[in-house]
């Protein structure tokens, strides 16, 4: 592998890195619309009673807070096998890495008030597009440099 594209990689599992903590100041909360019960951890739409009949009066609005944010942020990496970042920055293409940014960003269900300005859904948006420039910025290896080793820095070379 060439020291590009590790590069890139790097770049990616900061970007991933970099996120939580993005997720972690965004302290505004918003409604989901949804509840939830505290005994079996289900949400239930708004208007909803009780989720089962032994379990009356446990439900609570369920809220879209910093802390529920990076719950699902990691839930969704991990979906996405890309968390933890150590086996899958080390196993996988720079273009594999692209895909699962991209799966993760189409596996999240998340649904509150702030719609896409969610703060979860636009620090997706934002690793999908990441991603993707890292993508197009390593698919413009010269196979003749990288297998030559002459790709070390980067460089843009003269072969046709």
């Amino acid at each position: 592998m060439t020291k590009r594209i590790q590069r890139v990689l790097d770049e990616l599992e900061a970007v991933v890195q970099y996120m939580e903590p993005v997720l972690r100041e965004s302290i505004e909360t918003y409604s989901t619309g949804q509840l939830l019960c505290t005994l079996c951890l289900r949400n239930f739409p708004s208007g909803t009673e009780h989720c089962h009949p032994r379990h009356k009066n446990i439900l609570q609005r369920n809220l879209c807070t910093p802390e529920t944010r990076v719950a699902e942020y990691f839930d969704l990496l991990r979906k996405a096998d890309l968390w933890p970042t150590v086996a899958s920055f080390v196993e996988c293409s720079v273009s594999d890495i692209s895909l699962r940014f991209t799966r993760a960003r189409k596996d999240a269900r998340h649904i509150c008030e702030a719609n896409n300005a969610c703060p979860l859904l636009t620090t997706l948006d934002l690793m999908v597009i990441k991603a993707s420039e890292a993508q197009d910025w390593a698919n413009g290896l010269c196979l003749r440099c990288v297998r030559s080793g002459e790709d070390d820095e980067g460089f843009a070379c003269d072969h046709v």
